[in-house]
């Protein structure tokens, strides 16, 4: 025989399905074989199982509690062959406990004592190891596995990183756990909670070659703490590394914000509930609220309430409205109360891209925890409770100096944004350089991506563009007419980099109203040889001001001097307004309104035309709900539902407009009045709403009708789900 080891081992990879039934050395033997019967049996029925074994591309290994499957061609085969055991474990065999893990990796075949196949290598073992920091239910992969399939988006939703662990022999494992609707475990796995990294305890390994393993890499780096990680431990520490409250201390009331069913969101949230309560603090999640008007009361509650806010902050949450609305409320609250409480602590969650606004606005100036994989878990909490037990000065309000991408808007190359009538029309208007532009339209009805596409173009054209987004400005900013005049001028000349500032030219004796009128005038229009927009976006804000009135009055005084007197700067000046709510509700002279004047443009749903590749059934669904529309073709192509489970799940307080309907019932439980008229046009009673309440309800884009005797929900979602909860 040849000593030639490349003749005697040929290395292959292999796509390796561990299996493991949990406890299975505690149950009787006659349970011990029952259960390793009906296991075989699900195993055998699966797809991928006779696929592979009918084309030869399957080993099976009997592993005593379990077995493992060596796949070899297809790398989905073995994940797609868990979750066909998973479903089957849960809807008929819940008695049988059985955890998977999965890996691809290099083995070599070798026959056994009986001359049967039988496999060796690193590929099967890592998948052993993956599978040993599992619990019942779990479907764990290796990094390997999660960096090929993880490419394809199919499973990209399904995979949520757990961080290293540490197994057999000192060797660390990156884990992925895999779950979603109907299959997996959602729960971080025991051995990877706080108390046991410090501890690990791999179970024995079957009776099977292993090759050679390399050293362990150095341990996982600690979070970023910014400025707390500086700071020194307070005192003892218990187990997590985690230093604990003196005797003396103050105890807090803690509100923890989060998106739901989100990892590994969920596991930070458990873990910081739990340390926070075991160092006296009173910790609120809404996760113990059922959902409903009070619910939604209860949550402004807690949060204007709270000592400190702690936003959990990754990738998939930074999206969520919720988290976004209940950040806003604790800023609101904070800027109302003298000692800054609540104190906002964010938490971001393996993410540090940029936050989309009003996120973006709300959260960059205030400093922030990281986290990064469970390794990071004691030195976050000893970060946290440091910065809650000594906390810093506030920090001064920093004036936004400029408008963000916002998050919600659609990219200006995204092949995703419709275009309407509505497109043409604006984008005329600002080439017409027309006085005032005024753009009208529901939450999420597309009217930013509107606005960023028409200042495209125009400075495309060459005109000078400035843009405010209102939602931007803090409480000190809107205090009076004075601050919020000389706020909008510093923001304008800072965007245009003009020499004089607003300081500069500022006059007491003069009135906020000359004061700003001037300044445009003189050294913003008057420093410009081209055209000059000024967008602003969420001007809404406004109507809630006590001077409100009075800035909508000015906007309407320059677009009167252009009109007596054609050759004044004014003549410029551009205004392009973006609202949601009625303006007459709030501005009672019209005489002094923009919004009666100038081009108005009113943004509604997509046209069934406009959506005509959707299934009808779609349609009625969403509404034409240009936000609902792109979110649910969104979960439909990620997750592979059919038409008829999407709209099984849609209007779920878990499915995929849960966030969205949510903040939906968050704002009616604001207004118990609003609420009720709802309440009776959901009971077919349309001469409920008055003239007011329908027109609020309108522009807040839940009820749809040309009066308020036609009011009726925005769709058949919003139907559903307030039909649900409200009656």
């Amino acid at each position: 025989m040849s000593s030639d080891p490349q003749e005697q081992i040929k290395l292959e990879i292999a796509h390796v399905l561990f299996t493991d039934i949990v406890g299975y050395s505690k149950l009787p033997m006659d349970q011990q074989t029952s259960r390793l019967q009906e296991l075989n049996r699900i195993v055998r029925e699966t797809e991928e199982f006779r696929r592979a074994e009918a084309a030869d591309q399957l080993i099976r290994l009997p592993t005593g509690d379990g077995m493992a499957l060596v796949f070899f061609g297809d790398p989905e085969l073995p994940l797609k062959c868990a979750l066909a055991i998973n479903r089957a474990l849960r809807s008929d065999y819940p008695h049988v406990k059985l955890r998977m893990g999965v890996h691809t990796g290099p083995i070599y075949r070798m026959a056994d004592i009986n001359t049967s196949n039988n496999v060796a290598g690193g590929g099967i073992n890592i998948a052993q190891r993956v599978m040993d920091c599992g619990d019942d239910g779990h479907i764990l992969v290796s990094n390997t596995v999660a960096e090929m399939l993880g490419q394809l988006s199919r499973w990209a939703e399904a995979m949520h990183d757990l961080g290293e662990a540490e197994v057999k022999h000192g060797v660390r494992v990156r884990v992925f756990n895999v779950y979603g609707d109907g299959y997996g475990n959602a729960e971080l796995p025991a051995k990877l909670q706080p108390h046991a990294l410090a501890h690990p305890e791999p179970t024995p390994a079957p009776h099977m070659t292993e090759t050679p393993t390399s050293p362990a890499p150095p341990p996982p780096s600690p979070p970023v703490a910014t400025p707390m990680a500086e700071k020194a431990p307070m005192g003892p520490t218990n187990e997590a590394g985690a230093s604990r409250v003196a005797p003396n201390a103050e105890s807090l009331r803690v509100a923890l914000l989060y998106k739901r069913n989100a990892q590994p969101d969920e596991h930070v949230l458990k873990l910081l509930e739990g340390e926070l309560q075991s160092h006296g603090h009173k910790v609120f999640i809404d996760r113990h609220l059922s959902i409903g008007v009070e619910w939604a009361k209860e949550i402004e509650r807690q949060v204007r309430t709270a000592d400190a806010v702690v936003p959990i902050l990754s990738a998939a949450s930074a999206q969520s409205e919720m988290v976004a609305y209940e950040v806003q409320i604790a800023h609101e609250a904070a800027q109302q109360h003298e000692d800054g409480r609540p104190r906002i602590l964010p938490v971001r969650v393996d993410y540090e891209d940029a936050l989309p606004d009003p996120l973006g606005g709300l959260l960059a100036p205030i400093q922030y925890f990281l986290w990064s994989n469970p390794g990071s878990d004691p030195v976050l909490v000893k970060e946290l409770l440091q910065a809650l037990e000594q906390p810093s000065p506030p920090d001064e309000a920093v004036p936004v100096q400029e408008l963000k991408e916002p998050g919600g808007a659609v990219p200006l190359d995204s092949k995703l944004y419709v275009v309407r009538p509505t497109d043409d029309e604006f984008l005329h208007a600002i080439k017409r350089r027309d006085s005032i532009v005024l753009v009208k339209g529901a939450r999420q009805m597309g009217k930013t991506s509107l606005l960023a596409r028409g200042i495209q173009h125009a400075r495309e054209a060459g005109t000078k563009v400035v843009i405010t987004d209102f939602q931007t400005l803090n409480a000190q900013h809107l205090a009076s007419i004075d601050a919020l005049f000389q706020t909008l001028a510093g923001l304008i000349c800072d965007q245009l980099d003009l020499d004089v500032t607003p300081e500069d030219e500022w006059n007491p004796k003069r009135g906020a109203s000359i004061n700003f009128a001037r300044y445009m005038r003189r050294h913003v229009l008057g420093s410009l040889q081209t055209p000059l927009v000024w967008a602003m976006d969420e001007v809404d804000r406004l109507f809630a001001c006590d001077f409100g009135s009075e800035v909508f009055g000015l906007f309407r005084s320059w677009h009167n001097e252009r009109s007596l007197d054609p050759a004044s700067p004014w003549e410029r000046l551009t205004l392009a307004i973006v609202y949601a709510t009625e303006a007459h509700l709030f501005i009672t002279d019209q005489n002094q309104s923009p919004f009666n004047v100038g081009t108005r443009l009113e943004l509604s749903d997509f046209s069934f035309d406009q959506v005509s590749e959707l299934n009808a059934r779609f349609v009625r669904l969403v509404g034409g709900h240009p936000y609902l529309v792109h979110r649910g073709l969104y979960n439909m192509k990620t997750h592979g539902l059919t038409l008829a489970e999407f709209e099984n799940l849609a209007d779920r307080d878990e499915g995929p407009f849960g966030d969205h309907l949510r903040r939906i019932l968050v704002l009616l439980a604001r207004d118990p009045a609003l609420t009720e008229v709802v309440r009776e046009v959901l009971r077919g009673r349309p001469s409920g709403p008055t003239t007011e309440s329908f027109y609020r309800l309108r522009s807040a884009g839940v009820m749809a009708g040309d009066s308020a005797r036609e009011a009726k929900p925005r769709c058949q979602l919003y139907a559903n789900y307030l039909e649900r909860h409200l009656l």
